[in-house]
């Protein structure tokens, strides 16, 4: 497991002046914005299906992030879900409180449970989970979710960038589904399911799809939300022999203050 990506960005605001009305008094109020994006890579293979979950602990998993994002949770708002679930895998992930010279600090885990920050700064849960069509053929399902209003957080802040993501050391991927928005909701899926749609507050939706062997498949939300966002992405891989892939997420978020 292993840390991919740091980048922070600071801007100075604007500057509002006022003279005085003796002398030559001058108050000045800048404005700064902060904005901190981390990402996080786990690398699956057989070896870690320890951590995995099988149908009854992932439906049980469902249940509760829904309990927690609501519409937004793992299925959205209206989903069409295949029968030969094969294995699943759930994450979290959250940025902690910034310090001098280190702007973020992460913890996560395959084990959602274990990540409990004192000082968070912003927390996203995801997971993937694997259907078995057949033939070596399988279908990969893909979501994320944040909510910049939680309760834990030390300090308001917006969502800026949400995004998940395979990279197939073994395989091909053979479908890449785009999700579509409109009307303040978002929908992925092929003909057959997997499929779903799921609320879209802001923003704007991207995927990225290399679709050859060792490809890749990704999608990411970017905007600035002060409101809870998920995201879903479906893809299909051909592949014969055991898996080897590897899971990114990252996660951004910005403030402004005053200096």
């Amino acid at each position: 497991m292993e840390r991919s990506r740091r980048d922070v960005l600071r801007a100075g605001g604007s500057v509002l002046a006022t003279a005085g009305v003796a002398g030559c008094i001058e108050e000045r109020v800048t404005r700064r914005e902060t904005r901190a994006t981390d990402s996080a890579t786990w690398t699956l293979s057989p070896a870690d299906e320890g951590v995995a979950l099988d149908a009854e602990g992932f439906g049980n998993y469902v249940e509760r992030m829904r309990d927690t994002y609501g519409d937004s949770g793992v299925w959205g708002t209206d989903t069409e879900r295949p029968e030969t679930f094969g294995i699943a895998y759930a994450g979290r992930y959250a940025i902690t409180r910034e310090t001098p010279g280190n702007p973020t600090e992460g913890e996560f885990s395959l084990t959602p449970e274990a990540v409990d920050p004192e000082a968070p700064m912003l927390i996203a849960d995801t997971c993937i989970v694997r259907y078995d069509l057949g033939d070596d053929r399988y279908r990969y399902w893909l979501w994320v979710a944040a909510d910049p209003t939680d309760g834990r957080l030390v300090r308001e802040v917006r969502l800026t960038t949400l995004s998940t993501g395979l990279r197939f050391g073994t395989g091909t991927v053979v479908g890449a589904a785009t999700p579509t928005v409109g009307d303040g909701e978002g929908s992925v899926g092929f003909e057959t399911p997997p499929s779903g749609t799921f609320p879209v507050s802001g923003g704007s939706i991207d995927t990225t799809a290399i679709q050859e062997a060792g490809g890749l498949y990704a999608v990411e939300w970017r905007g600035k939300l002060d409101a809870t966002q998920s995201v879903n992405g479906v893809c299909t891989v051909e592949r014969s022999g055991a898996y080897d892939v590897s899971w990114t997420m990252s996660l951004g978020y910005g403030f402004e203050e005053d200096v």
